[in-house]
């Protein structure tokens, strides 16, 4: 099969669509329009019947006023807009502005894509303002619609929720074995049990004191001064304490400086850091001549 006619068969094929898409519109604006024209003229009888009444109350006011009678006019019934009608065919006339820019923007873009691609254009009809207005409004109707079910169901489903939960009664499970006591289990008599004592030991790492855990930097600053960066041993200097706790991955230490250096000492006593650059590097003791002396 060539190619025109592969193309043919497909612009037979949309154009068919369009047809049968342009076909129910019209039946739908067709629908509409008889119920707008029926509408429309209930309407118009109204008003007119209206007017009738108000030009008598004016004729026999003029008359017996000896003044000339100038009656309240009424248009034919194409002519005549209710305020509503008015107001909605503003409306209609901005809306269909902007559907027709829209549409020639892409039918533009898609005769430029076909004509690139070699493949036969076919534009959206654009129809006239009538029955945009009337499809407009069936598609409003039909979204309403859809609303209203949602929120019908919406509205079922809490009603049913709500009458469950005030209807709900908790009911324990029942057992089917007697119960007994631990005392009975054991061969005693109900309502004596024995005095419960804990057999297992406190193992958890207590705080330690500031005190030690200036002992504790005195052997680390023994044992690693030269990795510390001083040029002797600082540990007998002096070592104080700068008042402050930190936390330093993830536990509390103790701050101290000693000979112009800072360092963390954990309140566990779990490790030692020397800080220096924004690090904390730690330290470990390699002698105990001063821990335990």
């Amino acid at each position: 099969m060539s190619k025109e006619v592969k193309d043919a068969k497909k612009l037979a094929k949309k154009e068919a669509k369009l047809a049968k898409k342009e076909a129910k519109i019209e039946k739908a604006n067709a629908k509409y329009k008889a119920k707008s024209d029926k509408k429309h003229a209930k309407a118009y009888n109204s008003f007119v019947k209206e007017t009738e009444k108000k030009n008598a109350k004016l004729q026999a006011k003029a008359a017996s006023d000896g003044k000339d009678f100038v009656p309240i006019a009424i248009p034919a019934i194409d002519e005549f807009q209710t305020k509503k009608e008015i107001k909605a065919a503003k409306a209609t006339k901005k809306a269909y502005a902007k559907f027709v820019k829209k549409i020639e923007k892409k039918n533009a873009k898609t005769e430029k894509k076909c004509a690139k691609k070699g493949k036969p254009y076919v534009p959206i009809q654009i129809p006239d303002e009538e029955e945009f207005a009337n499809s407009a409004v069936s598609e409003n109707k039909t979204g309403k619609v859809i609303l209203m079910i949602i929120l019908i169901l919406l509205i079922w489903f809490l009603i049913y929720f709500m009458i469950m939960y005030i209807n709900y009664e908790y009911v324990a499970p029942v057992s089917n074995e007697p119960e007994t006591t631990a005392s009975e289990d054991a061969g005693g008599v109900a309502g004596e049990y024995d005095a419960y004592t804990n057999p297992h030991e406190v193992t958890t790492t207590p705080d330690y004191n500031i005190a030690d855990a200036k002992k504790l930097l005195q052997q680390t600053l023994h044992d690693n001064w030269k990795n510390c960066g001083f040029s002797s041993d600082p540990s007998n200097d002096a070592i104080s304490f700068n008042n402050r706790v930190e936390t330093i991955n993830s536990g509390d230490c103790f701050m101290f400086t000693c000979g112009g250096k800072t360092f963390a000492v954990s309140v566990k006593l779990a490790a030692v850091y020397y800080c220096h650059d924004g690090e904390y590097t730690p330290l470990s003791f390699n002698d105990t001549n001063i821990l335990f002396d």
